[in-house]
Parts: C-alpha cells; structure tokens; sequence
C-alpha cells in the first residue's frame, strides 16, 4: 500500500489515464471525495471514487476498480453517480467532489 498519495498526486494520475479510462471501461464522469478529496486521508484511508459510466455494465466497474487498485496500491471505493441520485448523500458527496 503506498503511504504518500496526495490528492494532488490521485487527481493528476487520473488525469493522465483519462482517455484510456473512457475507452477501456466507458467512464464519462470521474471525480474524487471522501477523506482524500477533503485532506482528511490516514493511512488506512481508502480512495473514494465517483463514476458515471457510458452503459451500467459490470465488467466495466469491476475492471475499473481493479485497474485504479493496482494504479494506487490501494483500496478504492467506487460509486456510481447514477446510485446516488435517489440518496441524500448524493449531497455531500457533490459538495466535496472534485472533477477530473
């Protein structure tokens, strides 16, 4: 697991992948929240992911989440953006989303 990640450091890597992430796994949206997004991160943290994909396949979000685990060395948690829209935490997560 590697110690160091910053959001700066998550954000920029996801980045540069994102041409390969909307090719490979059909991804339209991406955005990190949570403890990473807000600087709030400890060494257990996870990394939390919001997705909207093209198509709700699972292949796509399982592939996906197995790539950006080996990516980061981490667990990440991904959320579908689409599973939110009937959840009031849809709110909170919209408030500390940052977009890439």
């Amino acid at each position: 697991m590697k110690e160091h990640l910053s959001k700066t450091d998550i954000v920029n890597l996801i980045r540069t992948e994102k041409t390969f992430l909307k090719n490979e796994f059909g991804v339209v949206a991406i955005g990190l929240f949570g403890s990473y997004a807000k600087g709030e991160q400890n060494a257990d943290s996870d990394i939390d992911i919001l997705v909207e994909l093209k198509e709700p396949r699972f292949d796509w979000l399982a592939g996906l989440q197995i790539y950006m685990e080996k990516k980061f060395g981490r667990k990440i948690e991904l959320v579908r953006k689409s599973n939110l829209v009937r959840s009031r935490f849809i709110e909170r997560v919209e408030k500390d989303v940052i977009y890439v």
